[in-house]
């Protein structure tokens, strides 16, 4: 017979409404922002964001995934899409740094957690696992960064180390996340 425990004290941070809200108003401000660039008629940032609509969109249908990582992720189109629209990627010095670690890291955490939620053996290996996928989407990204345009060898070495270390964080959360959740223990006696 089994007995479920109270969940750790992390697990209703992880599933609190309040995340589903603030990644609802990140909804919104993309499709405010959606706005804005249509009447700039600005096509390749309509079209970026209508990709980072649909993908938030589709996050939050996943019930799958903890309110908190789906805002994380959320958030991380949002970030992503007012880099564009406001050209802080140009004008913020630091700022494609922040968002290469934080994408990373939202992004990681939300498939780590769903690549070892149901497999204790991937959880002893998250971290590292996280960190490699992060590597390897971030080369994937510099790729088409470098097709669309110029490829400075400083930013793509630092944008994939901030996509490693984001990555390996997200890792960390998502394994974190994974042990904080309630599990059927056997019950003694």
């Amino acid at each position: 017979m089994h007995d479920v425990t109270s969940p750790p004290p992390a697990a209703p941070l992880l599933q609190s409404p309040l995340w589903r809200g603030v990644a609802w108003a990140a909804v919104a401000g993309l499709a405010a922002l959606l706005v804005v660039v249509w009447t700039q008629r600005h096509a390749p940032l309509v079209w970026s964001l209508c990709i980072f609509l649909a993908a938030s969109l589709g996050v939050l249908r996943l019930r799958s995934l903890p309110p908190l990582l789906a805002c994380l992720l959320v958030v991380a189109a949002l970030v992503n899409a007012c880099g564009g629209a406001f050209r802080w990627f140009e004008t913020i010095a630091w700022y494609d740094e922040v968002v290469h670690t934080y994408t990373g890291f939202a992004g990681l955490a939300a498939i780590g957690w769903l690549a070892a939620r149901t497999r204790d053996d991937r959880r002893r290996v998250l971290v590292p696992w996280c960190a490699a996928l992060g590597l390897a989407l971030g080369v994937g990204w510099e790729v088409i960064e470098g097709l669309v345009g110029d490829l400075a060898w400083r930013d793509t070495l630092s944008d994939l180390v901030l996509d490693t270390v984001g990555a390996a964080l997200g890792g960390l959360l998502a394994r974190r996340a994974l042990d904080a959740q309630p599990q059927a223990r056997p019950r003694l006696g």
